[in-house]
């Protein structure tokens, strides 16, 4: 999808949303929000509409704000919002919230679409921004991620353990490494960012069924940023020659 066709369809939304009472502000997130400078053919939209204290059921349970064109698939995933597609193909997750929920949601800041009120502007901003943990604790935490994963591994679960090892264990080691793009999924755009991670994630995320080799691998990265407990060591050690 052309970036000037998701920047437009998200200006129609605003538009569309203007024309119904009790809407406050449509603001738009990530790439079609203060981000546009890495719009590109693979984006989509995210955006929060925000909207008078008891108004939030109704644009959840009535989709005619969003329909500035015909809308082929929605799908409600959580209690605030839905995943939507357009016939054309432009897709779009949005949550709606009501102004009392605004100071309680963490969240990245916005571009204003559209707002009824001067006032609103300071909702552009979070109150709450996702704060990244420290990396020791990131080093912690994928260390048990590997002793665990190895753990159901060596049980026979090997899915269960592929999710630990080659997810949350790479994963957290990403969080540990420094500063994401995305503070709420760290996998976003690394390749790009931190091309220096792409030998780790080529060692650390071998796929199904070769989650002993990565786990090797991902602890041999840590070795050599974090110091690790001898116990622990020993113990996932054991795990892997098991």
């Amino acid at each position: 999808m052309k970036r000037d066709d998701l920047l437009e369809r998200m200006d129609a939304i605003g538009r569309s949303v203007a024309e119904y009472e009790g809407t406050l502000m449509l603001l738009a997130l990530g790439s079609v929000g203060l981000e546009t400078d890495r719009l590109d053919d693979y984006s989509d939209l995210d955006f929060f509409l925000i909207v008078e204290d008891g108004q939030k059921a109704r644009f959840i349970d009535q989709l005619d704000w969003l329909e500035v064109e015909p809308l082929a698939y929605q799908f409600q995933n959580t209690k605030d919002g839905h995943k939507v597609m357009y016939a054309d193909g432009i897709y779009a997750e949005f949550a709606v919230f009501d102004l009392p929920e605004m100071p309680s949601i963490a969240y990245t800041p916005g571009r204003i679409v559209w707002k009824r009120d001067d006032a609103l502007e300071a909702f552009a901003t979070p109150k709450i921004i996702a704060q990244a943990a420290g990396a020791a604790y990131c080093y912690e935490e994928a260390l048990t991620n590997l002793y665990v994963g190895l753990l159901r591994e060596r049980r026979g679960e090997r899915l269960a353990g592929f999710e630990l090892i080659q997810v949350s264990a790479v994963n957290n080691v990403l969080k540990a490494h420094g500063e994401t793009s995305d503070p709420f999924n760290p996998t976003r755009r690394v390749e790009v960012q931190h091309p220096e991670m792409i030998a780790f994630l080529e060692q650390g995320v071998l796929g199904y069924g070769r989650s002993v080799e990565a786990a090797a691998a991902i602890l041999a990265y840590i070795e050599e940023r974090h110091p690790v407990n001898a116990t622990l060591k020993r113990e996932i050690e054991r795990l892997l020659r098991t």
